[in-house]
């Protein structure tokens, strides 16, 4: 008697009281929960494209950021005539923004080339300093990185470990004591 009644007050509560009692194993006419799922899910559309839209009212308008030609056009109207519309002036800062990046990326550009910094971190890793790398790395250098043949030193170490073996000091080298500076 209580599924009438719920059929009574209202859809949503109907449908609640119609899980419930086949959930219960009421059959009283009420379709399976297996096939009320599956009839939802058939009348429902669920994908990946209609989560991923979002319904924001943006449309595509206006030349293509490719096309530079007509992106130039509108830039220029950005100077020359007040837009009409906010679309209209959205359109106008867009295409200007691609002009304007490309203006201060290639001053930048040319500011370090004609006037690089001093430092040593510049002088390494500029871009000049790259050619110069690779025409080495495929050119050959000067200095190898290991010994070809033995390093001749002035230095003889045979006479200097037995100076300063038996008299703690080299024979000459300056005095170390204070008495000698006064």
């Amino acid at each position: 008697f209580w599924l009438k009644a719920c059929r009574s007050l209202g859809s949503p509560l109907h449908k609640f009281c119609t899980a419930v009692a086949a959930l219960f194993g009421y059959s009283g006419g009420a379709m399976s929960m297996l096939a009320a799922c599956s009839r939802a899910a058939r009348t429902r559309p669920v994908g990946a494209v209609q989560v991923a839209k979002r319904h924001l009212g943006e449309t595509t308008v206006g030349p293509a950021v490719t096309d530079l030609a007509a992106n130039l056009r509108v830039a220029k109207s950005f100077f020359t005539k007040p837009a009409l519309s906010y679309a209209q002036y959205k359109q106008q800062c867009a295409s200007l923004r691609i002009f304007a990046f490309a203006a201060v990326t290639g001053g930048c550009a040319l500011a370090l080339l004609l006037d690089p910094p001093k430092s040593s971190y510049w002088v390494r890793y500029s871009p000049t300093y790259y050619f110069r790398h690779v025409t080495g790395f495929f050119g050959g250098s000067s200095k190898t990185l290991f010994l070809t043949e033995k390093v001749e030193h002035e230095t003889d170490v045979p006479d200097v470990v037995k100076q300063l073996v038996s008299t703690r000091r080299l024979a000459n080298a300056g005095s170390d004591s204070e008495d000698d500076e006064h």
